[in-house]
């Protein structure tokens, strides 16, 4: 079921990129959609509201925003509704989030012809690992496919990019409903280990006591996005196509991390 609705949603992107010009206006409505809980840095504020300043990933939409000559109205969302809400059009844009191949089934993600996503429109890529506190690096060992010693407790955030990898691998979970709650348990020895994007600290995060690292190899490298909603993908193709390049040339201004920039041209 999810391989032929993702089948559907490329259809409908190759449909709509060959299509007659128009859908290029300023759509209304257009809610974008924010998680609703802070990540150190890149976004300010806990449930409905934003703090002020509001944090990098706003700076980001409101500078594509004001490219563009449009507006869009900001919510905040919790992580359970994140992708349901703009799936129905409740929201058009969920900002920054993760592709993978079970979201783009039910979201519109950049897209080359081949049906991968187009990381040239990304708006920041890192690696998903697993971290410990620095003071009990020795009591656990990671080669890439094996965790020891058995039974450790893993922290995720429930309904994260990391869920499916880790419920793939067997491990006790601990679901919190942020990066920065599943950071805290860690901290205070409530998880194990922890699945993180590295890009959910600073270098002085990380050594904040009790330090935190990474265990090596990596687990999977990802991409963020501003994905859409499928109705707004078919009403207003050209305006997406403008929106993901606005944001992600503001995204390539003002970086996450010092890591390669994306092209923004797709």
């Amino acid at each position: 079921m999810l391989l032929m609705r993702a089948c559907l949603l490329g259809a409908l992107w190759i449909t709509a990129a060959h299509a007659a010009p128009g859908g290029s206006a300023c759509p209304t409505p257009f809610r974008v959609a924010f998680l609703d809980k802070p990540i150190p840095g890149m976004l300010a504020g806990e449930g409905a509201q934003f703090a002020d300043p509001p944090g990098r990933f706003v700076d980001w939409l409101d500078q594509a925003m004001a490219r563009l000559g449009c507006k869009a109205e900001r919510v905040r969302v919790p992580q359970r509704r994140l992708m349901a809400d703009t799936a129905s059009d409740d929201t058009q844009v969920t900002f920054y989030l993760a592709h993978t191949p079970e979201r783009a089934g039910q979201l519109v993600y950049p897209q080359r012809s081949d049906g991968a996503p187009d990381r040239r429109l990304a708006l920041a890529e890192t690696h998903l690992a697993l971290f410990v506190r620095a003071d009990r690096r020795d009591r656990v060992r990671w080669d890439g496919r094996t965790l020891l010693p058995a039974g450790l407790t893993v922290g995720i955030v429930g309904g994260g990019v990391e869920e499916p990898l880790a419920k793939a691998a067997g491990w006790t979970l601990d679901r919190a409903l942020s990066h920065a709650g599943s950071i805290a348990k860690l901290r205070l020895g409530r998880v194990d280990v922890a699945v993180l994007p590295a890009l959910s600290f600073s270098p002085d995060a990380l050594s904040t006591p009790p330090a935190l690292v990474a265990l090596d190899p990596p687990l999977q490298r990802i991409a963020f996005f501003a994905p859409v909603s499928p109705a707004l993908w078919a009403k207003h193709p050209q305006f997406v196509r403008r929106f993901w390049v606005a944001v992600c040339e503001a995204a390539r201004d003002n970086p996450v991390s010092s890591g390669p920039s994306p092209t923004c041209q797709p």
